[in-house]
């Protein structure tokens, strides 16, 4: 009766973890920057736009010496980070950092639908370089037209990592128009805010959770 009982939650569990996926990008601070904490994706449903974005990050192991020395155009303490979904991950380990976080590893943003801001998957296409002119994602325009933005445009969408007193980020989100759980969203970058220059810091694959 026990291992009826047991293989029954087994089965529940198996078809909660299908009827409602999640993901992880998790960021060990060994390999990414000194960034620790993990951001997390659940979706209502199976085929669902809808996901819940929660991120709890912990900044306060960066070495912001480290970062100055990758782009001097960093001279100031970084306390603003960009996130975005990326198309690529090259990198063995689940997290990364700095160079293996490039465009040769990582690749551009996610943007199936031809959004188009200057780092776009499809930049190259002329048609998509013309529209990057004129990209103006952010929360605002985003409730009112979600094809304003990329699909994995997540700080043009929900604004920002903004450290607080701690060096952390803590924060949830609720998108309705979220990569669907079968599209590609290999990994996620945080870019360190140097002035108006975003620069490439870590990275993390997605990972079943």
């Amino acid at each position: 009766m026990m291992q009826f009982v047991a293989l029954l939650c087994t089965m529940i569990a198996f078809d909660s973890a299908v009827a409602n996926p999640a993901f992880v990008y998790h960021f060990d601070a060994a390999s990414a920057a000194g960034i620790e904490g993990a951001i997390h994706v659940n979706y209502a449903g199976y085929d669902s736009s809808v996901a819940t974005i929660s991120a709890a990050l912990d900044f306060s192991q960066v070495d912001q010496i480290a970062i100055r020395a990758f782009d001097r155009v960093c001279v100031e303490p970084v306390t603003e980070y960009k996130w975005h979904i990326h198309v690529r991950w090259s990198s063995p380990q689940r997290s990364a950092s700095f160079g293996k976080c490039a465009i040769g590893a990582t690749g551009n943003h996610l943007d199936p639908l031809f959004a188009c801001s200057p780092d776009s998957e499809h930049i190259a296409q002329p048609q998509c370089k013309a529209r990057s002119l004129k990209y103006a994602c952010n929360p605002a325009n985003y409730a009112k037209n979600p094809l304003v933005c990329e699909k994995g445009d997540l700080s043009g969408k929900f604004g920002n990592f903004v450290l607080n007193d701690e060096q952390k980020v803590t924060g949830e989100w609720v998108d309705k128009h979220f990569p669907l759980p079968s599209e590609n969203r290999p990994s996620i970058v945080l870019h360190a805010i140097c002035g108006n220059h975003p620069v490439r810091i870590a990275c993390a694959v997605e990972e079943v959770a």
